[in-house]
């Protein structure tokens, strides 16, 4: 199996066990994430933290969420211990949600770069930590993105994530 052929499967390999159901939610939520993320990136800032969660019966929210308001889940210098904790919270309430953020957000809590912030190495990747109140395990969910243009700069995910997206979503 080549390597783009395992992108491929990537999504539809950690969602085929799933309820039908939990499955559907789940992708409109990482949908949400693949459409909407790319508006909210900023070269200087990279990824926000972002709150993503079912708004309906097949339509998904997606809010910016701060650090201050993470911290009231535990200690920020602790995130990797706690992040999956914000989003089986908010699956009680709405039924799915995920917690979004770039891999560089230990440089942005703890202020690390030759200026005193995390901006000056960009993330590369985004990760996103799904949880939905029918599934007793929290999902894990990396993509890789490209920076297109430098005028203009915008975030771009590769094809494959969003073929991978499509080819759960059929079966």
């Amino acid at each position: 199996m080549s390597e783009a052929d395992e992108h491929v499967e990537y999504i539809p390999r950690e969602l085929q066990s799933l309820d039908p159901a939990v499955r559907a939610d789940i992708l409109c939520v990482l949908d949400r994430v693949v459409r909407d993320l790319p508006a909210h990136w900023r070269r200087r800032k990279g990824v926000p933290q972002l709150m993503v969660f079912l708004d309906g019966p097949e339509s998904a929210r997606m809010e910016r969420i701060t650090l201050r308001e993470l911290s009231e889940h535990g200690y920020l210098d602790e995130f990797s211990r706690w992040d999956g904790i914000v989003p089986v919270l908010k699956a009680r309430e709405h039924g799915c949600a995920a917690l979004v953020h770039g891999n560089r957000i230990h440089a942005r809590i703890n202020r690390i770069g030759p200026f005193g912030s995390g901006w000056h190495a960009p993330d590369t990747f985004v990760t996103v930590r799904v949880a939905h109140r029918d599934m007793r395990m929290l999902r894990s969910f990396s993509f890789e993105f490209d920076v297109e243009g430098r005028l203009f700069p915008r975030l771009v995910f590769p094809r494959w994530v969003h073929d991978s997206i499509a080819r759960a979503r059929r079966g």
